[in-house]
């Protein structure tokens, strides 16, 4: 049987949420840690962690040392707001997200140059941290704690991950309303300067790091990576890089083979939107009917916030 550590993380302090999801999964997984903001109890399963939840990678990297054990084969990380199909444990969730040993496993890659790959299809403010992002940030001496671009390049090619220019408009957003026009105005003085000379001269623009975005609210890690994968999440926690470009680019820079959801026979499932959220009425926002009524054909379900849901088991 492998052996795995639940691992779930939440971007704030919701110690009511401790028990509602150890009820939720203390049958299916033997071995649940917590990572909490600020944890101030006596739970020895739950680690406190201190880091702003932009950059909740550096949470992962944190906690490393109390959850780490070597009879550990995986890392199974999910938020405290994602909700796992009944039907994947301990003894199975391998065979679900077609896991070796050696693998991992992220819902997607989101290629940084590629506007199709975005959320809607719309600008994506991760692609602006990406562009801005320096590893010699201030107070952090961080220039070799991270593979040299070039190494870190081969690894993405390893991936079949690109790294391709960007447009100005895949960096900075396009006013569409006379409030949009103002807000720039007033926090970017230099953009439409900015804006008339790129479109004069065609420039393009180039990221000081290899990088790839992705969903970053359930994955999972094998042994023989979780070290290095804690080590550069660490890092670009501290640099302030947005932990949905930080968490996929670590992983590319310390895995030996990545699964995605599009490589499995379940898929996530995430509710964007109220008109997507509406989809769980039919569960009576009651925990129990989703849990016994969980749709067969998704491996989870996200966002589900469970202060809105009723929790009796």
């Amino acid at each position: 049987m492998n052996k795995v550590a639940l691992i779930i993380i939440y971007n704030h302090q919701y110690n009511k949420n401790i028990d509602i999801l150890e009820t939720i999964y203390k049958d299916r997984f033997s071995n649940i840690y917590h990572l909490i903001p600020f944890y101030y109890g006596e739970k020895q399963n739950v680690i406190p962690v201190y880091e702003c939840s932009f950059y909740f990678q550096g949470y992962i990297s944190q906690g490393l040392k109390t959850y780490f054990k070597k009879e550990y084969t995986h890392y199974f990380f999910v938020a405290d707001d994602l909700i796992l199909n009944p039907i994947i444990n301990e003894n199975n969730y391998a065979e679900h997200f077609k896991l070796n040993k050696n693998t991992c496993f992220i819902p997607n890659f989101v290629s940084l140059h590629d506007r199709q790959t975005y959320i809607l299809n719309e600008w994506w403010p991760r692609v602006n941290d990406a562009y801005y992002w320096n590893i010699k940030f201030r107070g952090v001496e961080a220039k070799n704690q991270i593979p040299f671009y070039d190494e870190a390049l081969e690894k993405f090619k390893k991936f079949n991950l690109s790294i391709n220019p960007l447009q100005f408009n895949q960096i900075w957003k396009t006013p569409k309303t006379l409030i949009d026009f103002g807000k720039i105005a007033l926090n970017d003085k230099c953009y439409f300067f900015r804006r008339i000379s790129s479109f004069i001269t065609r420039k393009k623009y180039h990221l000081s790091y290899p990088m790839v975005g992705s969903y970053s609210d359930i994955f999972i890690i094998s042994s023989n990576t979780i070290k290095d994968f804690c080590h550069y999440c660490g890092v670009f926690a501290a640099t302030n890089l947005f932990v949905e470009v930080a968490l996929p680019t670590s992983l590319v820079l310390s895995a030996e083979e990545i699964i995605t959801e599009k490589q499995l026979v379940l898929q996530g499932k995430a509710l964007w939107d109220e008109e997507q959220y509406k989809e769980l009425k039919k569960y009576s926002y009651s925990l129990k009917k989703l849990l016994e009524e969980f749709p067969k054909k998704y491996i989870y379900l996200h966002p589900i916030k469970l202060s809105k849901w009723d929790t009796k088991m």
